[in-house]
């Protein structure tokens, strides 16, 4: 079947203030929790927020076209992977930073060309096992100032996507999914950056 993720942006003080022992239940049950406890209130597509009841300490995000499959973003990182040689400077670093922890895996680092270190990568897990991305709010805050350069330049990776890629299998096999998965994730780092929040993604 694949591996599927469950996308949270978080209040880490929240998280930090439950005894050690409860946090991974905690963090699971909001990740995997019945839709019967979820509202959507006047929401853009993909989010879902708790009941008042039970808190607003976090929401989940489901991207539009993935089914919850990780495959998309596996793809959209070997997209960036194959294009960003031939991306101008100053919006190449951007991506790469931007990218870096969210969608364009570690297994691309070491033979990046152009080199490439990124300055945020995920950090080691603390609350679950099943953590596949966990960033702090230090971290969320250094990508929206990242997607602040990215989100304008976005329409111009069209011509060295089509340009440069070929004919593609597998998924994100166009520069119009390729952009909209990006977007999504623009969202995603906006969201939890106005709220001073981390991001959680969890394997399912």
């Amino acid at each position: 079947m694949g591996l599927c993720m469950e996308l949270l942006i978080v209040d880490c003080a929240y998280i930090d203030a439950v005894p050690a022992e409860s946090r991974a239940d905690l963090v699971e049950t909001a990740a995997f929790g019945s839709d019967d406890d979820i509202w959507e209130a006047d929401q853009p597509e993909g989010w879902t927020w708790p009941d008042a009841e039970d808190g607003t300490w976090y929401a989940r995000y489901e991207f539009r076209n993935t089914l919850t499959s990780y495959k998309p973003h596996f793809w959209a990182g070997e997209r960036w992977d194959k294009m960003r040689a031939f991306v101008l400077p100053e919006l190449r670093t951007a991506l790469d930073e931007f990218s870096a922890p969210l969608f364009w895996g570690e297994y691309n680092w070491e033979f990046a060309d152009p080199p490439f270190i990124p300055a945020v990568v995920g950090r080691e897990n603390r609350w679950c096992p099943q953590t596949m991305l966990w960033l702090l709010p230090e971290d969320v805050t250094a990508l929206h100032h990242c997607w602040a350069r990215v989100e304008p330049g976005l329409p111009s990776l069209r011509e060295p996507f089509e340009q440069h890629l070929g004919e593609l299998t597998g998924r994100v096999s166009d520069f119009r999914s390729f952009a909209a998965l990006v977007t999504e994730w623009g969202e995603v780092v906006t969201e939890a950056a106005g709220r001073g929040w981390g991001i959680i993604s969890l394997k399912c």
